[in-house]
């Protein structure tokens, strides 16, 4: 059931999001979040099965979903989603850029393929999505962008480079394009998740010392669920945080601060 409208401005009612990665894990987590706040959802990831689920749970929560399927690599991908944001609800308020791409290896053995692979997921997609949305965001005057880096975007991580140099892009990319935007009214921000239980970070899960070694890091003294993510995509996706711009808000149990 959709929720009446209020004069609350953390609410988001009919509010249209394009979330990237929205298939599993935190993106799901976003895109059911963003619904019981009001907003529909064009989703779009790799794997349509996964969207559809995706827009089962935003439908449960009252609100309209797409899918549309798509590789956030492949450069016809963002302006065929926006189209069809603008086809099916006539504008777009919001963009997640939440897709991404894991690499773990030493960098003497990382070739240029693989590095070049995690630049086109992570840094890549984002910089497609915030220009085929740009357009719509200035006519209106208003926008919300929302890029989701990760804690490793801010200190290193062995053999994890190209990872962590594509985040570490990512959170620059944040704050030119924020500058950039915020003349026009669009509010650009970034959310840094720490080790979250995703399929992303399986690994970390499945090697026991190393989850121990992670977890002991963290203050809070445990990793995050997807749902823990919720409260901070809608602050920053509502006019609640008109005056956010260009930050980058680490939800980490404070991994960042240890």
């Amino acid at each position: 059931m959709v929720k009446a409208k209020t004069n609350d401005p953390f609410r988001l009612d009919d509010k249209v999001a394009l979330i990237t990665g929205a298939g599993r894990g935190l993106g799901r987590a976003m895109a059911i979040a963003l619904a019981h706040a009001g907003a529909d959802s064009v989703l779009v990831a790799r794997r349509k099965d996964d969207l559809d689920e995706t827009a089962k749970a935003v439908k449960k929560a009252g609100r309209k979903a797409i899918v549309a399927p798509g590789d956030v690599t492949d450069a016809s991908v963002a302006p065929q989603a926006v189209a069809a944001a603008i086809r099916e609800f006539g504008r777009i308020d919001i963009l997640i850029n939440n897709a991404g791409m894991y690499h773990m290896q030493a960098i003497e053995e990382t070739d240029a393929d693989n590095w070049r692979a995690v630049l086109e997921v992570n840094l890549m997609g984002p910089f497609r999505f915030a220009k085929a949305c740009g357009e719509h965001f200035k006519a209106q005057k208003s926008g919300k962008v929302i890029n989701i880096a990760s804690v490793l975007g801010t200190f290193g991580v062995a053999e994890a480079t190209s990872y962590c140099t594509a985040k570490a892009g990512v959170m620059g990319f944040t704050r030119s394009l924020a500058v950039e935007w915020a003349p026009h009214g669009v509010q650009v921000n970034c959310i840094a998740p720490g080790l979250f239980n995703t399929d992303m970070s399986a690994g970390v899960f499945e090697n026991q010392e190393f989850y121990d070694n992670v977890v002991a890091g963290i203050p809070r003294g445990k990793h995050g669920e997807p749902e823990e993510i919720a409260g901070t995509v809608v602050y920053l996706c509502s006019q609640a945080s008109n005056h956010v711009v260009g930050q980058v808000i680490h939800v980490d149990g404070g991994a960042t601060i240890a």
